[in-house]
C-alpha cells in the first residue's frame, strides 16, 4: 500500500512538472513595437525583448497580440483571436 502512495505522489509530482515547462502565455493591446529592437510594449506595461525582431513586422500600436515563452524557444508572437481577422 505505501508503495502504491508513493507511485501516486510521484506521477502528480510529475505531472505539475510538465505544467510548469509548458508555453507561459500572455495577450494585451500593442502601445509600442520596434521591429529593429526587437522590443515589444503591452498597454498593461508589459514589455518583451525578441531574439530576431522580424518576428514583429506587421504588428502595430492598438492591436490585440498574444505573446508565448517556451524555454529554450524563446519568444513568440501570435494572433489571439484569427478568427475576427
Amino acid at each position: 500500500m505505501r508503495n502504491l502512495i508513493i507511485a501516486a505522489a510521484s506521477a502528480a509530482f510529475l505531472a505539475s512538472g510538465a505544467a510548469a515547462i509548458a508555453a507561459e502565455q500572455t495577450e494585451g493591446t500593442v502601445i509600442s513595437v520596434n521591429a529593429t529592437t526587437g522590443t515589444l510594449t503591452l498597454q498593461d506595461g508589459q514589455s518583451f525583448q525578441f531574439a530576431n525582431g522580424a518576428q514583429l513586422y506587421g504588428i502595430l500600436p492598438g492591436q490585440a497580440v498574444g505573446v508565448s515563452h517556451n524555454g529554450s524557444e524563446g519568444l513568440g508572437a501570435y494572433n489571439p483571436k484569427p478568427a475576427n481577422d
